[in-house]
């Protein structure tokens, strides 16, 4: 095979990758064979050996691919949101997420199809400590005292960070329009409410809890004095 150019190796690449994806979603990783990508990528079966040594090494140049694509947007549009719990930043925070989640469906998509049927081989290092992770983004936005609570701010910020792209997530790709039984305006505001202010009441003690304990003990106490 005559030697290509490099945008032409890339150029071919993008096409064979893309056609991949196309069948990859539709019938899954291990339904697909690299014949049927070949026929539908209109090239020979042995061309598509000269660019890709198997076909998980096909998958794995679309994943590394769609990677590099959400590293430039995480840092575009999501970094800069890092750390402030203000009503408003979360406001921008949570519209941008629902940006990438609505416009790169097919990356996530490949996560679905990774757990799948490669038991999330190719992207389990993405939810590895995930706080520290935000924190390495951008070090200045997560002091690294815990708050008057004790709560670490990565953490806290991790979960609402989470919360956003789980709602999208299931709004978008598993067709669960409002799956919280109220518009997706609501819902944001909602989960804004209980990051910024908590949910507002304190739970009732469980039975059995010492505090019950106490008041039975207190309130029999209470009677054997009466009787007395």
């Amino acid at each position: 095979m005559p030697k290509l150019q490099g945008q032409t190796v890339e150029r071919n690449q993008l096409h064979i990758e893309d056609t991949a994806l196309r069948i990859f979603t539709r019938q899954g990783y291990h339904g697909t064979s690299v014949r049927e990508i070949a026929e539908a990528a209109d090239i020979s079966l042995g061309n598509i050996y000269n660019y890709y040594q198997t076909k998980e090494g096909i998958f794995e140049s679309i994943v590394q691919r769609y990677s590099r694509k959400m590293a430039v947007l995480q840092a575009e549009q999501l970094t800069p949101l890092l750390g402030s719990m203000s009503e408003e930043n979360l406001q921008r925070l949570a519209a941008a997420v629902r940006e990438i989640v609505s416009n790169h469906q097919d990356y996530w998509r490949l996560m679905y199809i990774d757990v799948v049927e490669f038991g999330n081989k190719h992207f389990s290092h993405i939810f590895r400590d995930f706080p520290n992770a935000l924190r390495g983004l951008n070090p200045d936005a997560f002091p690294r005292k815990k708050t008057s609570n004790g709560v670490d701010p990565a953490l806290a910020f991790s979960t609402v960070y989470l919360q956003f792209f789980m709602y999208y997530l299931v709004e978008t790709l598993f067709g669960g329009k409002d799956h919280l039984g109220v518009a997706e305006e609501q819902a944001i505001a909602h989960f804004i409410r209980v990051a910024t202010r908590g949910f507002g009441y304190q739970a009732a003690p469980g039975r059995g809890s010492k505090q019950n304990h106490r008041s039975a003990v207190g309130s029999k106490a209470s009677r054997i004095r009466r009787k007395l």
